[in-house]
């Protein structure tokens, strides 16, 4: 297989989710509103009727009620427990807390610390009147994520809505790499033996490669969606064609045995873990943290090498990237699972890649291993 030529159906993030499947996605889900609370009232209630009206649970601190913890425990207690984090950031920073931040510095920093999907909205910018702290937490977060402005509460309304429609259709129709190819699938179902998928495909290209997969009944296909990663057999791929531009394919796969790591091995006195780390390091940022302690032993790894130069949009580019940093990991068997993996937008040429993700599990009587992370600039995405 050529890793240099991946096969990327780029309308597929085009998809959007229907109606249904929005209020399915939002069925039992909690978002946590953050801003200050006493400049922005009308925005608030904008933003909960927008939360509510697809479905979601708006998680406010004017609902938490009287609990016996302080104040700053209960609302990072709000933000743990909640899968969304809606930021509205206006001209004020608010009022310093002990620990020096300010309790919408404080929401968010915990937002991103515990995974949560980040929709991040400005306001007051242009008015020459923003505090200098808020201007800084403001061009911090832009450093990873996209911010929004809006107008007024109306408008605000929605964009929220109109975002979180995004993430239910992202999280709907996951990325998934079948052999070359990368698309957005509209369902997945493993039962550990065969992986069974069904998606709409819009490349002609990529259909001609699934179909020359079904037909050489092609074994030892790379297959990675954003939690899994392991080597398949095509077994039965069913078409049915929609339209001159698309294609509905159903998609049968069986598991085949995974490959021994070779990632896993500490070498002069690094542990594994540390080894790993120091190589994607290496690898992505082009840092030189492998040094002559492990000399030819180990190499910088690029999960990210096929895209680099591709011009992707930002839409395509960062769940793609996910899928394929989760594969090596996984495949490799250097993680048990990928926790988080932000990359955020281009500014000038380069991208702040941050991922975090937890090793697997040596010893099934021993605590879990701790979390490993990278941190760092990429080039050329």
């Amino acid at each position: 297989m050529d890793e240099a030529s991946l096969l990327l159906d780029q309308r597929s993030a085009s998809q959007a989710a229907s109606d249904e499947d929005v209020r399915a996605w939002a069925s039992g889900r909690r978002v946590f509103v953050s801003s200050l609370i006493t400049d922005m009232p009308d925005e608030r209630a904008a933003v909960r009727a927008a939360i509510e009206a697809v479905g979601a649970t708006a998680v406010m601190f004017e609902d938490l009620g009287a609990q016996d913890i302080s104040a700053e425990q209960a609302y990072l207690s709000g933000v743990r427990s909640s899968e969304v984090y809606v930021g509205m950031w206006g001209p004020r920073y608010g009022v310093r807390m002990p620990d020096g931040y300010s309790a919408t510095h404080a929401e968010f920093l915990e937002a991103e610390r515990s995974g949560l999907r980040l929709c991040l909205f400005v306001h007051g910018e242009t008015a020459g009147e923003m505090d200098g702290s808020q201007r800084d937490l403001i061009q911090s977060a832009r450093n990873l994520y996209t911010t929004s402005p809006w107008s007024g509460p109306a408008d605000l309304g929605r964009r929220v809505r109109r975002r979180l429609e995004e993430l239910a259709a992202e999280e709907l129709a996951p990325w998934v790499r079948v052999g070359r190819t990368l698309f957005r699938a509209r369902e997945i179902v493993n039962d550990g033996r065969t992986i069974s998928l069904t998606a709409a495909v819009r490349s002609d290209a990529l259909h001609a490669e699934l179909v020359r997969l079904r037909d050489n009944r092609a074994g030892g296909v790379p297959f990675a969606s954003p939690h899994t990663a392991l080597p398949v057999q095509i077994a039965e791929l069913s078409t049915r064609t929609v339209s001159t531009i698309g294609h509905e394919e159903r998609l049968i796969m069986v598991v085949q045995q995974q490959r021994a790591s070779n990632m896993r091995a500490s070498i002069n006195g690094v542990s594994a873990d540390e080894v790993v780390r120091r190589a994607l390091s290496d690898g992505l940022f082009g840092t030189s943290t492998i040094g002559q302690q492990m000399g030819w032993l180990a190499r910088p790894i690029d999960p990210l090498a096929q895209l680099r130069g591709l011009g992707l949009d930002d839409n395509v580019l960062r769940p793609v990237a996910r899928v394929l940093f989760s594969e090596r990991l996984l495949t490799e068997q250097a993680a048990s699972r990928i926790d988080s993996f932000s990359l955020g937008p281009s500014h000038q040429g380069a991208r702040r890649l941050r991922a975090i993700w937890t090793p697997p599990q040596v010893y099934v009587n021993k605590p879990d291993p701790a979390s490993v992370s990278i941190d760092g600039t990429v080039l050329g995405l």
